[in-house]
């Protein structure tokens, strides 16, 4: 199962892809991505080349349709940056779709709709999804934990272990009994989309094409998704941060940070040694105090070449406060993923300003879940790549077919 699994399709770099397509020739990133996804004309024979593969696998019975319903518990063992070690289990089951304004699923993102067309598209060919959406529920008295615990096999259908060292495991359920009981106590829950929010509206794009052809057909695959849900409860979701680089400032940006930002706000002053190991170290220990510090405060580190922390701030007052009036970014210095990129891994982050290839880095807090949450029921946006929920399930694990 390690060389035919993979992360999910947006995840994955170029480099990435062809060590995986080089894994194995039923790798699902053969499907999910398709044939040269990074060449100049990605979207070449993708799609039907996709669902010819498909076709092809189902034929040579690489892949078998479960007989039976099930609900999948999926478990993960990874390393939290700050907080260790964690163990997270979750199950994997087919979700009504709802449109955001019934209030029953919510999503915290906003997204880009070629993206959404282009999964749309492969769902479209396939007439399968082959990764699930990551949702989150909130269930206090844990129900669902304990309706599956008695009743996990002891022996996984899988367990692989992936190129960050994160465990994945996942067992097979198909008691109808148990199905029922876990469908009973998730009937009036609502759900927050962690991750996924692009396919979650393919989804429903293709719910709403197949009802314009066959009407309202309440129990058809097409108004169902499969989803990975977790209790918020269970306290074992990590965010990861989003560190902003800004590749070019305009000439006035570093004279509007000295004039104003210490009338605006708290600042203090943090000197990161030049020798790699001691630099590494400091560091961390930058972030664990931005980390511990947040009970009380939005905080955030600005480096160039030296690294300022500011207080008061979240990724909200980051861009509309510092980024547009402190630094006085508009127009193409602001544009995302042009002059804007996003970076996961702090120490690449400030090697980025070191080699100057970016003006200056910005190391920022991730949201709590709770904020999430909060950001979502109350129908507002969180900035782009606000959130970034590690780890993910593996694609592939289930894959969810359409047809009748």
């Amino acid at each position: 199962m390690a060389s035919v699994l993979a992360p999910p399709y947006d995840v994955i770099g170029e480099a990435q892809f062809a060590d995986y397509c080089a894994r194995s020739p039923y790798n699902i990133v053969h499907l999910t991505l398709g044939i040269a996804p990074f060449s100049p004309d990605p979207y070449r024979s993708r799609y039907p080349q996709a669902a010819h593969d498909l076709w092809h696998w189902r034929h040579e019975e690489i892949l078998i349709q479960e007989q039976m319903p099930a609900v999948y518990v999926y478990e993960q063992d990874y390393e939290d940056p700050l907080e260790g070690p964690i163990r997270r289990r979750g199950y994997i089951a087919a979700v009504k779709l709802h449109a955001y304004e019934e209030q029953v699923i919510l999503p915290h993102e906003q997204i880009r709709p070629a993206v959404k067309t282009d999964r749309w598209s492969l769902m479209r060919a396939c007439k399968c999804t082959f990764s699930q959406i990551f949702g989150l529920f909130s269930d206090p008295s844990r129900t669902v934990e304990k309706l599956v615990e008695p009743v996990v096999p002891p022996t996984p259908e899988f367990e692989v272990t992936d190129d960050e060292g994160v465990g994945h495991r996942m067992w097979c359920l198909t008691d109808p009994e148990i199905i029922e009981a876990i469908s009973a106590v998730m009937a009036d829950k609502q759900i927050i989309i962690a991750d996924g929010h692009h396919r979650y509206q393919a989804a429903l794009a293709y719910r709403d094409e197949m009802r314009s052809q066959q009407g309202i057909i309440d129990e058809a695959p097409w108004e169902y998704t499969t989803m990975f849900l977790c209790n918020t409860e269970a306290d074992t979701l990590t965010i990861l941060p989003s560190h902003r680089l800004i590749k070019e400032l305009p000439v006035a940006a570093f004279a509007y940070l000295q004039d104003l930002s210490g009338k605006l706000f708290a600042v203090s002053e943090h000197r990161l040694p030049m020798a790699s190991a001691q630099r590494s170290t400091a560091m961390h220990k930058l972030l664990q105090q931005m980390h511990e510090a947040r009970a009380d405060n939005h905080i955030f580190a600005v480096y160039t070449g030296n690294t300022e922390a500011w207080r008061k701030l979240d990724l909200s007052v980051l861009h509309y406060i510092i980024l547009q009036k402190l630094l006085g970014l508009s127009g193409r210095y602001l544009e995302s993923q042009k002059n804007i990129s996003f970076a996961k891994n702090a120490e690449e982050t400030l090697a980025l300003v070191d080699r100057g290839e970016s003006a200056i880095a910005i190391l920022v807090n991730p949201p709590r879940v709770s904020e999430v949450i909060k950001v979502a029921q109350a129908g507002d946006q969180m900035p782009q790549k606000g959130t970034h929920f590690y780890p993910k399930p593996r694609a592939g694990a289930v894959i969810y077919d359409l047809q009748v």
